[in-house]
């Protein structure tokens, strides 16, 4: 009896040991760290027609700085620490203009602040400029997106935000990585479809001095 106890002590031990180092607790995602070269694209679905959205992460931390592109047009976004950290709005369009460079004003776009994910996560509800324009925005749970990571499919956790325009939004559920990987509004979706980390050389025309500059400014 003794030894059969001992053998399914044994045999419980060894299955928790399997089970918790072969499944991640928590928000651990085993998503890449982002950085330079980091490639994002979305599938944007209106009406009948989809086209993609890409963007190329030209510098990550402590500045984010990236480059654009669709169907039609491309351009370049610049967000600094400070509003990366710290900025009170959203916005959907604004920092995408064609064949400019443009700048964040208190203002993020593609993803959260910081200060905005945290009091989502502590409140539920935050008031915030949206598209320059007071508004709120409502915490409604979590959730999970299955998006290829350098090729394989992974599962990652997210947060699932409402506007007071009616507007859903999913983040990833990482503060230091709070990525808008769904945006949908009316017939309006734009749903992230990979990201990429393990390439090199991904930049088109973010490069040399013009790199430099931006991300000195």
């Amino acid at each position: 009896m003794l030894i059969k106890n001992r053998c399914r002590f044994l045999l419980i031990t060894a299955f928790c040991f399997i089970t918790s180092w072969g499944f991640p607790s928590g928000n651990e995602s085993h998503l890449p760290k982002f950085g330079r070269d980091t490639v994002l694209v979305w599938e944007v679905a209106l009406q009948d027609a989809t086209r993609d959205f890409v963007a190329r992460i030209a510098g990550f931390s402590p500045v984010l700085l990236m480059e654009w592109e669709d169907m039609q047009s491309q351009g370049t976004v610049f967000m600094p620490n400070r509003d990366i950290l710290e900025a009170k709005g959203y916005t959907n369009k604004k920092l995408f203009k064609p064949g400019m460079d443009t700048r964040s004003e208190n203002e993020t776009t593609l993803w959260l602040s910081r200060k905005i994910f945290r009091d989502l996560k502590e409140k539920k509800k935050v008031k915030c400029d949206i598209d320059h324009v007071p508004g709120r925005m409502t915490y409604e749970g979590d959730g999970e997106i299955t998006v290829e990571v350098n090729g394989s499919p992974i599962v990652l956790p997210v947060i699932k935000v409402r506007d007071d325009r009616g507007s859903e939004k999913w983040f990833l559920d990482l503060e230091e990585n709070p990525l808008m990987v769904k945006h949908a509004l009316r017939n309006y979706i734009q749903t992230l479809d990979s990201i990429t980390t393990n390439r090199e050389n991904t930049l088109r025309w973010l490069k040399g001095r013009k790199l430099q500059r931006l991300l000195q400014d």
